[in-house]
């Protein structure tokens, strides 16, 4: 149990939650009805968990040397950290399924649209 709740710690740390939040809303505001959470989540996990920390890292000024070789120790360490991998996964598919269903229920709050009378 306590396995368990060290992986979810590291699945969902306390920075790196409004960084997965938003990331799964804006993505979930951009979807079309029919789309597939489960694709779309491996492509935000793919932003949220590599992406991001990349391009932060070059932009901060950290050398073309310092950006590939965390690209390797991410590489290195893929299968250990993979149980944090599934639950952040697993976490990004469930925010994005929530904000897709309070989409719909604000869109079916919304007052019927009126048709405009057919002219003559």
């Amino acid at each position: 149990m306590e396995d368990l709740q060290y992986i979810l710690g590291l699945g969902f740390s306390g920075a790196d939650i409004p960084q997965a939040v938003l990331l799964a809303f804006f993505v979930a505001m951009l979807l079309k009805k029919d789309a597939n959470i489960w694709k779309v989540g491996f492509f935000v996990l793919v932003v949220d968990r590599v992406v991001i920390p990349l391009v932060t890292m070059a932009t901060a000024g950290s050398g073309a040397s310092a950006v590939f070789t965390s690209i390797g120790a991410m590489a290195a360490t893929f299968l250990d950290d993979l149980a944090v991998y599934i639950v952040r996964y697993i976490g990004i598919v469930l925010m994005i399924g929530a904000f897709r269903w309070l989409r719909a229920r604000l869109h079916m709050l919304a007052p019927p649209k009126k048709s405009k009378p057919a002219h003559a």
